[in-house]
């Protein structure tokens, strides 16, 4: 009785996504508006009360980080722990007013302090265009608008499964002068590198188990799979690369650091592995930095090599090997 009854409750949820979507995309888009027009510390607080609630709500989302904290933290008593999960929704809900809130927060003097600008300055002089790695880790969105204002920016972004959130991300992107480059599109390799032959900054964030291909790299002691395009591209089209990471520090502002990343002489998958497994320590240590200020309940680590048959290399690897050597 109890399976027949969840399996009604999934094929219920099933039927009725759509609306539900269309309905929280409604109360997302409303909810934005509404905090855009607060003054800016009420909207600030507001939205780490949703994110409160979020904590409270989802419980699948909660549990599954606070064992993914567990085990990337393990020193920390349960407690600590469990506050460092709450304090990760609670960011979650800021970074949400933040985006509300941005085209006040950009005339700020000082609300977001960059370091690295000679890196990416010296980056761009070449003349062939860059590639910046971060994760999901701080407001990347406020990220990439914070970048947007300074270089010419192209982000690699998965296109939302639903139209309606697709729509309100690419709107705020577009508003902030972020160029995007869909990761699933056919031609996204030529797409590259154009933005690289207009001197523009590609951004890809990698720290996420992507249906693409991937590479086995240590991720907080585990292996974790990985998305070796950064890589590849910098390996094989001999650009400049670097990571650039935002912070929320104490006082509400931010803190934007870019820096460069020495790209091997020689290519091939061995290299690109190496250079992946780097660009991952690079986000482990900011996340270290900022734990509260990442996606822990992201299934970073649901596949395993031996469940996918291979310590080093899923066989979708080949495709950006090959397609970037064209």
């Amino acid at each position: 009785m109890a399976a027949g009854r969840r399996t009604l409750w999934r094929r219920l949820r099933r039927r009725t996504r759509g609306p539900r979507n269309a309905l929280l995309a409604r109360a997302i888009y409303g909810s934005a508006r509404a905090l855009g027009a607060l003054p800016i510390p009420l909207a600030l607080a507001i939205g780490r009360a949703l994110g409160a609630g979020a904590h409270a709500l989802l419980g699948r989302d909660r549990r599954r980080a606070r064992a993914h904290v567990a085990a990337a933290f393990p020193e920390l008593a349960p407690g600590a722990q469990r506050a460092l999960v709450r304090a990760t929704f609670c960011h979650a809900g800021q970074s949400f007013a933040e985006l509300a809130l941005w085209p006040r927060l950009a005339r700020r003097p000082g609300w977001i302090e960059v370091t690295g600008r000679e890196a990416a300055a010296a980056a761009l002089a070449g003349g062939r265009g860059a590639i910046a790695v971060t994760g999901h880790v701080g407001n990347w969105e406020l990220l990439a608008a914070a970048m947007a204002r300074d270089y010419p920016l192209t982000v690699v972004a998965r296109r939302v499964n639903d139209a309606r959130f697709d729509a309100l991300i690419v709107r705020f992107r577009r508003a902030a002068g972020v160029e995007i480059l869909v990761r699933d599109d056919a031609q996204f390799f030529s797409g590259v590198r154009d933005a690289l032959g207009r001197n523009r900054i590609v951004a890809l964030l990698i720290d996420q188990d992507t249906r693409g291909a991937g590479v086995w790299v240590p991720f907080f002691g585990r292996p974790a799979r990985t998305p070796p395009g950064a890589a590849v591209l910098a390996l094989r089209l001999r650009v400049p690369l670097l990571t650039a990471f935002i912070e929320r520090r104490d006082d509400g502002r931010h803190l934007v650091r870019i820096a460069p990343v020495a790209v091997p002489a020689r290519g091939g998958r061995g290299a690109a592995r190496a250079l992946t497994a780097a660009l991952t320590a690079a986000i482990e240590a900011q996340i270290r930095r900022a734990p509260a200020q990442w996606v822990w309940w992201h299934e970073r680590w649901r596949r395993q090599p031996e469940a996918a048959g291979s310590p080093l290399l899923t066989p979708g690897c080949v495709v950006p090997l090959a397609a970037a050597r064209d």
